[in-house]
């Protein structure tokens, strides 16, 4: 450990939450009773960082819209600036999210996130110092157990394995706790090994985790010490109803002077995005055929500021959307012909099924888990090319000597799809649409809701 989260005789002190994380003991009740014939289930969700803003916070707030079609009582408790406006967590009324507030006096410092560059200002997991550490688990201790005593849920149902959601588990031992990871936890768990004791311990004692894929469920058991019979596959999902085809779909190239590509994530090196303006000047494409690349996301800091200064003197190259909600996205998606992401690490990028519903072509970097995620159809098609990744050092730093090749293979791919694009190759939509049906939201949720009342008998 490093000196600032070093144990010693005087901290923790007892009885903070910081202490019993480090003395998690697996006293919680065995057999959870059925909610009451005819009473609604309840579930309280966390998540420690904003709502919408990430790929967490759309499967939060695709998971609370779920189970209100399905009938569910529901309370969220969840981080957000001081200064932010009330969030809309639809269909959630304001009593019924329960936010704790950063920037305050009790929590003098930005929103924690679970990447180190986020489309926000916030701060990182490896700056954290004790009293930081305690004023973080206080502050959610607090807001849990008032919610807790006031709603009583059936379930809890965290985000990330990570400090909140071990702070559920040695908080409430007479309560289903569950979690869903997002791979970015395991990301943080190698990247911050002075928190894994205030982590691993309580995250091992959950009654159930949500894993993405298959690759994800082995890597919870060997970090976590989870065993497979408690790691349910739910997989991510997509809006069907705003990502899907134009209600009257034309040929794209009758439309347009230029082929345009999409690029939609954080502007940060983990995702790749140096490399793929980098590509833009190796594409090989008939002369005088004009290609856009539009850049649909945002990040604070001297890293997005260093890949925005790229596009100086490129601006009809290189147009920067900035943070779209889900329906602008959709509609971006329906009027280009190629997305393409090129990230080094992802727990699952539910963005390229997003693109193929919409019918775009697509580049992805063959990340760990896709091909027990991403369906055969895709590839076989043509409808999607997969990169392979450059040699990382770390979760998602590229050995320098190796982006050369990578960002060749970048421009390989995407002018390969290109190519189809200006052919004018017919994209099987029926087809794709129906390799991807069971990735909805509401085929997660049936599987998330299967394995609440698989705990609760």
């Amino acid at each position: 450990m490093s000196i600032a989260l070093t144990v010693s005789e005087t901290w923790p002190r007892p009885d903070t939450p910081a202490w019993m994380l480090l003395h998690f003991a697996r006293n919680r009740a065995e057999g959870w009773s059925q909610p009451e014939k005819g009473v609604p289930l309840r579930v309280l969700h966390l998540l420690s960082q904003q709502p919408g803003k990430t790929g967490s916070g759309i499967y939060l707030q695709a998971l609370v819209q779920q189970g209100a079609q399905s009938g569910m009582e529901q309370r969220v408790v969840i981080g957000i600036p001081a200064e932010a406006p009330f969030p809309v967590i639809s269909p959630l009324d304001e009593g019924q999210i329960n936010p704790v507030r950063f920037g305050t006096p009790s929590l003098p410092f930005p929103v924690p996130g679970m990447s180190d560059v986020m489309p926000y200002e916030s701060t990182r997991f490896s700056e954290f110092t004790r009293d930081i550490l305690d004023a973080y688990l206080q502050a959610f201790r607090e807001a849990l157990t008032g919610v807790v005593r006031e709603f009583a849920p059936h379930i809890i149902h965290s985000h990330h394995l990570w400090l909140v959601t071990a702070l559920a588990r040695v908080l409430f031992p007479e309560t289903p706790v569950v979690a869903t990871c997002h791979g970015t936890d395991l990301r943080q768990l190698e990247l911050v090994p002075d928190l894994v004791p205030f982590v691993v311990p309580a995250c091992s004692g959950l009654d159930r985790v949500m894993a993405l894929h298959e690759r994800q469920r082995n890597r919870i058991t060997a970090m976590y010490g989870i065993d497979n019979g408690r790691i349910t596959l739910t997989g991510a999902g997509y809006r069907s109803d705003i990502f899907c085809r134009p209600a009257s779909p034309t040929d794209r190239r009758d439309q347009k002077e230029s082929l345009s590509i999409v690029y939609a994530g954080k502007i940060s090196r983990a995702k790749g995005l140096p490399w793929l303006i980098e590509a833009m000047d190796r594409l090989t494409v008939p002369p005088g055929t004009e290609v856009r690349l539009l850049i649909a996301g945002s990040a604070g800091g001297v890293e997005g500021e260093a890949i925005r200064a790229k596009a100086i003197g490129r601006e009809n190259q290189l147009v920067f959307l900035g943070a779209l909600p889900q329906e602008e996205l959709a509609e971006v998606l329906k009027g280009v012909d190629l997305f393409v992401l090129p990230s080094f690490y992802e727990g699952l990028p539910l963005v390229v099924l997003e693109a193929v519903a919409c019918g775009c072509r697509v580049v992805v970097t063959d990340l760990p888990g896709m091909d027990s995620w991403l369906p055969e159809e895709l590839d076989r098609s043509g409808i999607v090319e997969r990169v392979s990744l450059p040699r990382l050092i770390g979760p998602d730093e590229p050995a320098s000597g190796e982006l050369p090749g990578f960002t060749a293979r970048l421009a390989t791919a995407i002018s390969r799809q290109l190519g189809r694009c200006l052919r004018g190759e017919a994209y099987p939509y029926e087809d794709a649409l129906c390799s991807i049906e069971t990735m909805t939201w509401e085929g997660v949720f049936r599987r998330v809701e299967k394995a609440y009342l698989e705990i609760l008998d």
